[in-house]
């Protein structure tokens, strides 16, 4: 259990610096676009990234506090999850292979990268969603 304690903290610390640089990379290109670096933007950024940190903690402690010691997951939990992201993905995979498909004989030469985001979107909230309500059930 301590093994599993110390990787929880390790990927919150990792989660923690990649926003941090994310944060500072967006300030740094939109300084960059238009000539001036504001820095007070640096501290907004990191004023925001604690402070969703400390509301993700205080939930995490009051959850705890509030739900008894139970597993999260059972073997029916997993199996169900299992299942849903096996129909997923082939669901996925065939359907993007039929909007190719379709695409293709309709003469369409080029897909625009912007409406490929779109769809990926559209696509992540989808399964995301759907696996969601099946790790509640």
């Amino acid at each position: 259990m301590k093994s599993n304690k110390k990787w929880f903290w390790l990927a919150f610390v990792v989660i923690l610096i990649c926003m941090q640089i994310g944060g500072a990379l967006g300030i740094y290109i939109i300084g960059r676009e238009e000539g001036v670096f504001d820095y007070s933007l640096l501290l907004s950024m990191f004023q925001g990234t604690l402070g969703g940190l400390v509301l993700v903690l205080l939930i995490m402690y009051f959850h705890k506090k509030r739900m008894p010691k139970l597993p999260e997951f059972d073997e029916r939990s997993m199996l169900l999850m299992k299942r849903y992201f096996l129909g997923a993905f082939y669901v996925v995979f065939i359907g993007s292979g039929a909007i190719v498909v379709t695409l293709a004989l309709l003469g369409f030469q080029t897909v625009e990268v912007g409406m490929l985001a779109v769809y990926l979107s559209i696509l992540f909230i989808v399964v995301g969603a759907g696996a969601l309500v099946t790790a509640r059930l």
